[in-house]
C-alpha cells in the first residue's frame, strides 16, 4: 500500500473515531438536559472539540441526535440477529430478546423517553432528510426511510422467531405479524407505563412477567379456542 492510501486510511479512521467521541458526549449531554435544552456548546465542551468541529461532522443538533438514535437501531439489530442465530428454543430466543430490550431501554433510558415521549422533538428529527422519508401510515408522522428500513428488519427478525415456534410445535398457529406486533407493544407499554404505576421491577422480573403474559396470557383454561 501507497504512503497515500495509508495517510487517507488514517485520516479516515480518524474521522470515525472522532464521529463516534462526539456521538457518545452528545449523548450524555441530551440524557443530562434532554434534547430542547441542550445546545451545540454544551455538547462541543463535553466532546472538547470547538463548536466549528461539530459542525464537519454533522449539520445540527437533530443530527447528532439522529445518529445516536440510527446508532442504537444498529447495535439492537445486531444484537437480536445474534438471538434468532442461536441454537435454542423459539421461547428462549423470545426471553433473551425481552431481557435484552429491557435492559437496552434502561441503560438508554433517557434517550430513548426523548424520543417516544417529546412529540416536539419527533417531528425535527423526522424533518432531517425530507426528501428520503417515506410514510409508515396516514395516522403517524413520517419515519426517516433509514429508520423505517432498520426497524423493519429488526421487526421480521421477531416474525421469524415466532414463526420458527409455530413450525416446532411450541406456539400455536397465529398471524405472524400481529404476534410481533403486539410483543414490541407489550414490551414499549410496560417499560413506558408512564404515571400509572411507581413500582419497579428488575430486569430478570420483568423479563418472567413479559415472556408469562405474551405466551401465556390470563386466561385460566388454555384449551384452544374453536376454530383454532
Amino acid at each position: 500500500m501507497r504512503k497515500k492510501d495509508l495517510r487517507f486510511e488514517r485520516k479516515q479512521n480518524r474521522r470515525k473515531e472522532n464521529k463516534k467521541f462526539i456521538l457518545k458526549a452528545a449523548e450524555r449531554v441530551f440524557a443530562q438536559k434532554g434534547y430542547s435544552l441542550a445546545t451545540m456548546d454544551d455538547i462541543a465542551e463535553e466532546a472538547q472539540f470547538s463548536k466549528a468541529t461539530l459542525y464537519r461532522y454533522f449539520k445540527s443538533k437533530s443530527d447528532i441526535f439522529f445518529n445516536i438514535i440510527f446508532s442504537s437501531f444498529e447495535e439492537t439489530h445486531q444484537k437480536v440477529t445474534k438471538i434468532m442465530l442461536n441454537d435454542m428454543s423459539a421461547e428462549d430466543k423470545l426471553r433473551e430478546l425481552i431481557s435484552y430490550i429491557i435492559s437496552y431501554y434502561h441503560k438508554k433510558k433517557n434517550i430513548a423517553r426523548i424520543l417516544f415521549m417529546e412529540r416536539s422533538v419527533m417531528k425535527k428529527i423526522f424533518k432531517i432528510g425530507s426528501e428520503t422519508q417515506i410514510s409508515h401510515s396516514s395516522l403517524h408522522p413520517k419515519i426517516p426511510y433509514e429508520f423505517k428500513a432498520k426497524m423493519e428488519q429488526i421487526f421480521n427478525i421477531i416474525c421469524e422467531i415466532i414463526n420458527k415456534g409455530i413450525e416446532s410445535g411450541e406456539f400455536r398457529k397465529v398471524d405472524v405479524r400481529d404476534a410481533a406486533f403486539i410483543f414490541g407493544a407489550m414490551l414499549r407499554g410496560f417499560y413506558f407505563k408512564g404515571p400509572l404505576d411507581n413500582k419497579e421491577y428488575g430486569i430478570s422480573k420483568s423479563t418472567d412477567l413479559l415472556l408469562d403474559f405474551f405466551l401465556y396470557g390470563i386466561k385460566k383454561n388454555r384449551e384452544a379456542r374453536k376454530g383454532e
